[in-house]
């Protein structure tokens, strides 16, 4: 059966994982753009620290707000229309970002875009758990995560390219930049249409042995004994409301990071758009390099808790170091390192969910660990801009997520412990 499962795997990841890291990675880019649009936009409007924190931090508003209709809809309706609609209008409004010409306008959007991607992260999750075995989910979770940092990589300085250069129809920089990264996506949700299909017994490249192992695969999962198998039983679980404050804490750092690294760089003298770009990506390749790592020795040797507690503390020191010792080399190599634990933690994230929650609680135990984790993305950037704003310093919002970073491990061994006695 684990070669059944092995094969599974072979053929998903170039069929369906590759495609869907493909669209999270236009997901992310559209949301984390805002961060060079900022370097000239912010001066341009008249915006300051504190109102761009909190125009940043709107678009989880529309995010945790929508987030649970939005994922209900994909258990009602077809799984390719939903993407598709969820991409089209995510695309729509990211592109709109261009007709920003005010406070007011910029706050508008950045929740409309929230309200756009609000259920994107979570029903892909439980759409990619209807197609992976249970052995191999936290590298299948970890993929379209891996397009954060890839957003990042590679959007770093194609964002800051696309700043530099001269664009074709006049507008400001940053204006071009929203409009070329958002458009694509747009086409995309066509394309998508076309390609996704609703669950495995709709295609074709699964035999009939592969289909039958995964509703087993399934079946079995229910009857573990530390499962949370009910709707009252998940609402009431400590270790669902200890994997809320874990993925809290590990959205907090990685939304720091996607809203402020840029500016942070320009500060301390990074030059122009393109450099900032450039150097804003390498801690991000820290972050996909220990997301992808971390997942695969995560599904190799079938431990979940150590994976994401050692990295989250990895990632403490890291970041903490950073803002010990100020602006240079050494703060590069220790927010590179901050980056891989932080990825590392994420990627094998949601491997310690699944260790608990059963087909019939995933969907609402998916969607209220992200939704109440999510307000991370909210609480990062407004707390950043608001200490930033009045103390004109970094440092000292970084050791705060650097403590919350710990605060995560220790939320991470909880969940082992909580597991075993359930399972006892």
């Amino acid at each position: 059966m684990e070669d059944v499962a092995a094969g599974i795997r072979r053929k998903l990841i170039p069929r369906l994982l590759a495609p869907v890291v493909l669209l999270h990675f236009f997901n992310a880019l559209d949301r984390s753009n805002l961060s060079f649009a900022a370097i000239s936009m912010n001066p341009e409007l008249g915006i300051d620290p504190k109102a761009y924190g909190f125009g940043a931090g709107l678009f989880f508003v529309g995010y945790l707000a929508f987030q649970a209709p939005h994922v209900w809809l994909l258990t009602r309706m077809s799984a390719r229309w939903w993407i598709f609609g969820t991409v089209l209008v995510w695309g729509t409004v990211a592109s709109c970002m261009s007709l920003i010409h005010d406070v007011a306008s910029f706050n508008l959007l950045r929740f409309l875009l929230g309200v756009a991607e609000s259920g994107w992260a979570s029903g892909i999750i439980l759409y990619l758990s209807r197609w992976m075995p249970r052995r191999y989910r936290a590298g299948a979770f970890s993929a379209p995560m891996l397009a954060i940092p890839l957003s990042v990589v590679v959007g770093g300085p194609l964002s800051g390219w696309l700043l530099s250069m001269d664009n074709p129809l006049g507008l400001s920089d940053w204006r071009w930049m929203f409009l070329a990264e958002g458009l694509p996506t747009v086409v995309l949700a066509f394309v998508a249409l076309a390609y996704f299909k609703d669950d495995p017994h709709q295609v074709s490249w699964l035999n009939d042995d592969e289909k039958a192992f995964l509703v087993e695969d399934a079946a079995a999962q229910v009857g573990q004994p530390q499962s949370v198998a009910s709707w009252p039983a998940l609402f009431s679980s400590p270790r669902v409301w200890a994997s809320v404050g874990l993925w809290f804490t590990l959205l907090t750092g990685a939304y720091g990071l996607i809203f402020w690294l840029p500016q942070v760089i320009k500060a301390a003298g990074g030059g122009d758009p393109l450099r900032v770009g450039i150097l804003s990506a390498l801690p991000w390749v820290g972050v996909g390099v220990g997301m992808a790592v971390n997942a695969w020795h995560s599904d190799k040797t079938g431990e979940r808790y150590w994976h994401v507690a050692a990295p989250a503390l990895l990632a403490s020191a890291g970041f903490a170091g950073a803002a010990y010792v100020g602006a240079g080399g050494l703060a590069l190599v220790l927010l590179i390192a901050g980056g891989v634990g932080l990825g590392a933690a994420q990627g094998a994230f949601w491997g310690v969910p699944s260790t608990f929650l059963t087909p019939a609680t995933a969907a609402v135990g998916v969607t209220l660990i992200n939704i109440a984790g999510s307000t991370g993305g909210l609480a990062g950037p407004n707390m950043i801009g608001t200490i930033r704003q009045a103390t004109g310093s970094f440092a000292l919002p970084v050791y705060a997520m650097a403590g919350l970073l710990v605060a995560g491990a220790l939320l991470t061994w909880a969940i082992a412990t909580l597991n075993r006695k359930a399972a006892a």
